[in-house]
Formats: structure tokens, sequence, C-alpha cells
């Protein structure tokens, strides 16, 4: 009953997302004059960021395994991500972790529950920088952030620190040590500052933002992702953005330009993995059948 309310809910809400949007541009055509003139060169750069993110993602899945000493070869990791990553985008909810789970439970035996458990540590870590980006981007006195942001991390090496003592970390859950946190948090780091850079070409192509602008959006982008229960957080994000303005101060014209650019890179994106999974199964097919 539950996952047929939360389809409908999903369902509703995207209808509802291209509804706005339809009347919105309809009422404000300028918005789609200003997309004409996009540069190709900056497409291109996103889409570039796009796979740089992707390879980040696989780096991020080796460190999380590296917690279990499981060793999944690098070929098969960017095929997992890969796939992950279309299904998350044309499915509704956030199908992308659970296919990666299945996977590695029957290919290498891990137990969902570990999987789900070090995706929880990763999504800790995502939430934390996101949380930062918001709180640098929201224009307190820097002394103020600074010290904020070094009380966090300190908070996070104790509490890192105590749990490792604990009988949880003596279950077997997973191998913890501190080398392996900051591993995690450094390549979480880099996928957050690369979804940065991409939020901030989108917004300066339209008009020009300042740095602590493009901070807080993305971090208010990334935090949508706990809400998502539309394919890829259609209508979700934007909402998340909109209602932040006050805080971002990107009106929501720019929003939604934005948003309109992103989201047609990213599918372009997408496309381009679908043909590179095509390619891969039809050659892999090929070869199989020169064997025979």
């Amino acid at each position: 009953m539950r996952k047929k309310i939360k389809l409908f809910l999903s369902i509703f809400i995207v209808l509802i997302t291209f509804y706005v949007f339809i009347n919105y541009l309809r009422n404000n055509s300028y918005i789609l004059k200003r997309l004409s003139h996009i540069d190709p060169v900056l497409i291109v750069l996103i889409l570039l960021l796009y796979l740089v993110i992707l390879l980040i993602l696989v780096t991020i899945m080796k460190a999380s395994l590296d917690f279990y000493k499981i060793k999944v070869p690098n070929f098969d990791n960017l095929l997992l991500n890969s796939y992950s990553l279309v299904i998350n985008f044309f499915m509704f909810g956030q199908a992308g972790p659970g296919v990666r789970a299945i996977y590695l439970k029957k290919k290498y035996q891990l137990p969902i529950k570990r999987f789900i458990f070090i995706t929880l540590i990763y999504y800790g870590l995502y939430t934390l920088l996101s949380s930062l980006l918001i709180l640098i981007g929201s224009k307190l006195m820097w002394y103020y952030s600074l010290l904020i942001i070094v009380g966090v991390i300190l908070i996070s090496i104790l509490v890192i620190k105590w749990f490792l003592k604990t009988k949880l970390n003596n279950k077997n859950l997973a191998d913890f040590k501190l080398s392996g946190f900051i591993k995690l948090g450094l390549v979480t780091l880099a996928q957050l500052l690369i979804q940065t850079l991409i939020y901030g070409i989108e917004l300066d192509s339209i008009k020009h933002v300042y740095l602590h602008q493009i901070l807080a959006y993305s971090g208010f982008a990334n935090l949508s992702l706990f809400v998502s229960i539309t394919p890829a957080g259609i209508g979700i994000r934007e909402a998340f953005l909109i209602l932040s303005e006050s805080i971002h101060h990107i009106s929501s014209s720019q929003i939604v330009s934005a948003s309109i650019i992103d989201r047609s890179v990213y599918l372009i994106f997408l496309l381009g993995i679908i043909l590179f999974l095509a390619i891969f199964h039809a050659g892999k097919k090929l070869k199989n059948m020169t064997k025979i």
C-alpha cells in the first residue's frame, strides 16, 4: 500500500512540475530565448565534468568497499555505477543504491545490511559537507564560518574515534580505520566540488553570480537528494532551491533556466552512458559468439 501511495505521489509531483514549467515558460518566453544563446563549449564542458563525477563515484564505491576488504575490478565498478545512474534517473525514488546492493550481494556475497550501513556513512559525509557549503555560502562572518567548520571537523573526529572503540565495530560490520573515513571524505568532497562547479557554470551562463551564492545553492541542491521520490528529483530539487532563495539570493527565473540546462545536458550524458552500455554488451555477445 505504501509503495502505491509513494508511486502515485511521485507521478503527481512530476506531472505538477511539468505543468508549472510549461506555464512558467509560456509566461516568461524570454527564458527560452536566453537559453538558445548558451555557448556550446559550456555544454561540452558540463558533459566532461559529469564524466569526472562518474569516475569519482567509482572511487567512492572502491573506498566504501575497502572497509569490507572487497575488491571490485575497475571496469565492473564503472559498469555498476553507470547502470546505477541510468536507473536512478528514470525510475521513481532512489533506486540506484538498491541496484548496487543487489549486485554486490550476488557477486561478492556482501550482506545488504552491511552495504546499507556503509552507504549511510557516505550519505552522512555528503550531508555534512553539503551543510558546510550552505554555511560558507550564507555570508556569515568568515571567522564564524571557520570556527563552525573546525568545530564540526573536531566533533566528527571524536565521534569516529569513539565509534572505533564501541562494540558495534567488533561485530565485523566493517574494518573501520580513521584513514578509511578520511579517504571516503576526500572523494565525497571532490564529488561535491565538481557538482558545485557544474552549478556555477550553469548559473553564470545565464547571469553573473558570486561564489558564495553558488556554494549555498549547491548545498541546498545536494540536500534535496534525500527527499527525491521522483525520477532524478524532478520538481523536488527546484522546490528546495526556490524555497531557499532568501539564502542564496538567486532568482526563481535563474533557477528554472539553470535547471533546464542541467536536466538537458545530464540527459545527453545519460544517453551517452546508455550507448556505452549497449556497445559493451553488443561487443560481449559478439565475443561469445566467436568462441563457439
